[in-house]
C-alpha cells in the first residue's frame, strides 16, 4: 500500500524513532500529542524549509502493509474566520495525490475542543492498487498559542465512519495547544 499523504511532505528528516513497547509524547512548536511505539515521527517546514514556531507540519505515522497516519499542521496568526477555507486547503492537497483514483468527503461537521471551536470533515480514499482508507482533516485556532492547527487522520484498518472518528477522538483527546 502506498502511502497517500506522505508524498506532500519531504520525510527525510526522521526526528525519533520510539522504542517497542513506549508511549511517547510529541511536545514542541506550542503543542503536543501522544502516539503509541509502531509510531515514527517525522518534521517539515510549511512556510519556510524547516519547522519552527511560525509554521510547520508533523506526522505521526506507521509504514508497513498498514497505514496509519496522524498529522499537525500549523501556521501563526491572527484569528480571523477561514478555518473553513484552510480546511478545504488541505482536503485539495490530499485529493490531488497522484495516486489517488477516487476521493470522497464527508459532511462539513462542527464541534469544540478545548473551547475552541473546529472544523472536520471526513474522507475516503482510493489509491491505485485498490486500496481503502478513511480520514479527517480537523481545523482550529489556539488562542493560547495565536495558531491555526489542522488535524489530519488517515488509517487503512479501518472500514467505517463510526471507527475513523473514534481514530480521530482518540488522536484528538491527547492533542493541546500550549
Amino acid at each position: 500500500m502506498s502511502i497517500v499523504f506522505v508524498s506532500l511532505i519531504d520525510c527525510s528528516k526522521e526526528i525519533e524513532t520510539p522504542t517497542p513497547s513506549e508511549s511517547r509524547t510529541f511536545s514542541k512548536y506550542g503543542f503536543s500529542f501522544t502516539y503509541s511505539e509502531d509510531f515514527r515521527i517525522w518534521e517539515t517546514g510549511m512556510l519556510e524549509e524547516k519547522a519552527n514556531d511560525n509554521s510547520g507540519l508533523v506526522q505521526a505515522l506507521v509504514e508497513n502493509e498498514e497505514v496509519k497516519i496522524f498529522q499537525v499542521g500549523w501556521i501563526k496568526s491572527l484569528p480571523y474566520d477561514l478555518e473553513e477555507d484552510f480546511l478545504e486547503y488541505f482536503l485539495k492537497l490530499i485529493e490531488k495525490d497522484e495516486e489517488m483514483v477516487s476521493f470522497e468527503r464527508g459532511q462539513l461537521e462542527e464541534t469544540t475542543k478545548a473551547g475552541h471551536k473546529m472544523l472536520y470533515q471526513y474522507y475516503a480514499t482510493i489509491d491505485t492498487e485498490g486500496n481503502r482508507a478513511y480520514g479527517i482533516v480537523g481545523i482550529l485556532y489556539c488562542d493560547r498559542s495565536q495558531k491555526i492547527f489542522t488535524l489530519m487522520t488517515m488509517n487503512n484498518t479501518i472500514s467505517a465512519r463510526q471507527d475513523v472518528l473514534e481514530d480521530f477522538q482518540h488522536y484528538l483527546g491527547s492533542f493541546a495547544c500550549h
